[in-house]
């Protein structure tokens, strides 16, 4: 097993300093679960307001970096970097309460507490307090009125519980959003309805996000840059994403030819 490299700094340890302006920088990382390594020395950056996708085949690590940078997964080496800051070794709660926030698959939502409640609880992780935050929320499937926000969120369809808990996420107003995969398991109109909106919001916003995504075709549009991962490592880059769509480019990317 590899050593991480770093030291175990804080956040806003003047030692951990970096002079890179990315929001986000990973160097070097190698991690995976128990003596099994998935990720072979990934390196990559996010820059204020860019959407990354992060696509490729099963297996590949998408996941699993996106675990290392929230930190459910340690890396056996490498660096991770938030602002300029090493957060290798820092733990999640204090990740999140940086701004790190993680959109799982599937989502995640109390069944017992209303909409009204998880958009609160998203604004008091922003420190917002008080009200119900209305902006950024338009595009996303969720009940409206006084009365959807009264509704108890284990009463809503998966499109509206997914829709619930990236909505809660956007409410905690996060520096960076990592999104795992947020239309799975949707029908088609509710998986292009929450891709879409989350881009926007992220514009809007000048919210950088590192988005692994399946549906490749609808995601690819939407991103500023796209990262091909397979077997652990970096295959391919684009700063032009579409042009992964043209022809069999994205077919021999992800099985293994050459661009």
């Amino acid at each position: 097993m590899r050593d991480c490299s770093c030291a175990n700094h804080d956040l806003g340890s003047p030692a951990a300093a970096d002079v890179e302006a990315s929001v986000l920088r990973v160097e070097d990382i190698y991690a995976g679960y128990g003596k099994k390594e998935i990720l072979h020395g990934i390196s990559l950056a996010v820059a204020p307001g860019e959407i990354v996708a992060l696509i490729g085949p099963n297996g590949a690590g998408k996941s699993t970096l996106l675990k290392v940078v929230a930190g459910l997964v340690g890396c056996t080496a490498g660096r991770v970097a938030f602002q300029g800051t090493d957060i290798t070794h820092l733990p999640t709660h204090r990740r999140a309460r940086a701004g790190i926030a993680y959109l799982i698959q599937g989502g995640a939502v109390f069944p017992s507490l209303t909409v009204g409640d998880h958009l609160l609880l998203g604004r008091v992780a922003a420190r917002w307090g008080g009200r119900v935050p209305r902006d950024g929320f338009e595009g996303l499937p969720l009940p409206e009125g006084q009365r959807g926000i009264g509704t108890v969120a284990g009463l809503l369809s998966g499109g509206q519980r997914q829709a619930l808990a990236a909505a809660a996420i956007l409410a905690s107003q996060p520096v960076l959003l990592l999104a795992d995969e947020p239309s799975a398991g949707l029908a088609p109109r509710a998986a292009q309805q929450l891709l879409l909106t989350l881009a926007e919001t992220s514009r809007n916003r000048g919210l950088p996000v590192l988005w692994v995504e399946q549906r490749v075709a609808e995601v690819l549009p939407l991103a500023d840059r796209a990262v091909m991962l397979r077997n652990g490592l970096i295959a391919a880059e684009t700063r032009r994403p579409t042009e992964w769509l043209d022809g069999d480019t994205l077919s021999r990317l992800t099985f293994g030819g050459q661009e």
